[in-house]
C-alpha cells in the first residue's frame, strides 16, 4: 500500500541510513532500498542525498516527509474510525517518556490499559524532555510524558501534575531530618549528579553558582541506576524527582527533602500532544487513562513526602 512506502520513507528520513531503517522495521535491507528508488523514480527526482556517513534529505525530500508524516497520521485516525464503529479502540499508540517513567510507571499502565483494550498496542521510546517535544512535534510519537520546561509553541499541555526536583539521600544522611534544604545546605556535602541532555544537572548548577559555591561532585554521570547505590550508602545528594526513586522512598529507604528557595520546587511533569494535530481515538483512550493515573502517583508521592 501507499502508507507502507510512506513508513518506509519516513523511517529512512528518521535514521539516516537505509540499514538502521530496516532494522527500526524489521524488514531487508534491499526491500527499504526498493521502495526508495521505487518512490524516487515515481516522484522524478532524488529524495536523499548519499554521503560516506548516511543519508540527509533534499529539499524535495523534505516536502515529501511533511506530506509523509500527515498522511500516515491520517491514515492512523481513520483505522481508528473504523475501530471505534466496531465499538473498540484499536490501533497503536507511539509515547516518548522519561526513564524514570519507564521503571515501573509505564509498565504497570500498559499492563492495566491492555485488561480494557487488548487491541490497543505500544511503542514506546525513553529520552530526555527537549527530544520528547521534537519527536511529539515531527509525528515521531502520538504524545510524550516529560518535564513542562520550555514547551515550544506547536505543542500543548494535556495535563499535567506537580513533580518538583529534590535533593535525595539516604535515610541515614544528615539532611534526611530537615523539613527543607538550601542548595547551599547541599553543597556541605559531596554531590552526586546526573550528566544528561536534561537541564536539571544544568539548572543545579546554576543556582549553585549563583550562591558562589560549587560543592565537589562525588560522581556525576548518565546513568540513573549507577546512582542509586551510591545514594543508598549515604555518600552524597543527589537531586531527582521522586519518580526515579519511588520505590526506594516507599521502602523508607531513602528521603526526599523539598530545596528551599528554588524555582525548581515548581517543576511539572506531564502529558505533551501537538496542538494541532488529529490524535486517534486509542491515543485520547490512552492520554484520559494515564492522566488519571499520574494523579494517583502524584498524590502517593505527596503522602510519602510528607511523613
Amino acid at each position: 500500500m501507499h502508507a507502507s512506502i510512506l513508513k518506509y520513507f519516513v523511517a529512512v528520513a528518521r535514521s539516516g541510513s537505509i540499514r538502521k531503517a530496516s532494522e527500526d522495521l524489521h524488514v531487508a535491507t534491499s526491500a527499504v532500498s526498493r521502495q526508495i528508488k521505487k518512490l524516487e523514480d515515481e516522484l522524478g527526482t532524488p529524495l536523499f542525498d548519499r554521503f560516506s556517513d548516511g543519508l540527509r534529505l533534499t529539499t524535495t525530500g523534505k516536502i515529501v516527509l511533511r506530506h509523509a508524516r500527515e498522511t500516515l497520521q491520517q491514515y492512523e485516525v481513520m483505522k481508528s474510525d473504523l475501530g471505534d464503529l466496531q465499538g473498540k479502540k484499536t490501533g497503536r499508540v507511539h509515547i516518548a517518556c522519561l526513564d524514570s517513567l519507564a521503571i515501573h510507571f509505564m509498565p504497570t499502565q500498559i499492563m492495566a490499559f491492555h485488561k480494557k483494550h487488548s487491541a490497543v498496542d505500544f511503542r514506546i521510546r525513553t529520552d530526555n524532555y527537549n527530544n520528547i517535544f521534537r519527536f511529539v512535534a515531527e509525528g515521531d510519537v502520538d504524545i510524550g510524558i516529560t518535564f513542562d520546561l520550555a514547551r515550544p509553541q506547536d505543542i500543548k499541555l494535556v495535563h499535567g501534575v506537580p513533580m518538583p526536583l529534590m535533593a535525595i539521600v539516604a535515610r541515614n544522611h544528615p539532611i534526611a531530618r530537615l523539613k527543607a534544604v538550601t542548595l547551599q545546605e547541599c553543597a556541605q556535602f559531596k554531590l552526586l549528579l546526573q550528566l544528561d541532555n536534561e537541564v536539571m544537572s544544568s539548572m543545579i548548577a546554576f543556582e549553585l553558582a549563583a550562591l558562589d559555591r560549587i560543592g565537589r561532585t562525588l560522581v556525576a554521570t548518565n546513568n540513573q541506576m549507577m546512582l542509586k547505590p551510591l545514594i543508598l550508602s549515604g555518600m552524597g545528594v543527589a537531586f531527582f524527582t521522586p519518580l526515579g526513586l519511588l520505590d526506594e522512598l516507599r521502602a523508607g529507604d531513602v528521603v526526599a527533602v523539598p530545596i528551599a528557595g528554588s524555582h525548581l520546587q515548581n517543576m511539572q511533569v506531564g502529558i505533551v500532544a501537538p496542538r494541532d494535530r488529529q490524535l486517534t481515538h486509542a491515543t485520547e483512550s490512552v492520554i484520559e487513562f494515564l492522566s488519571q493515573e499520574l494523579d494517583k502517583l502524584s498524590r502517593e508521592i505527596d503522602d510519602i513526602i510528607r511523613k
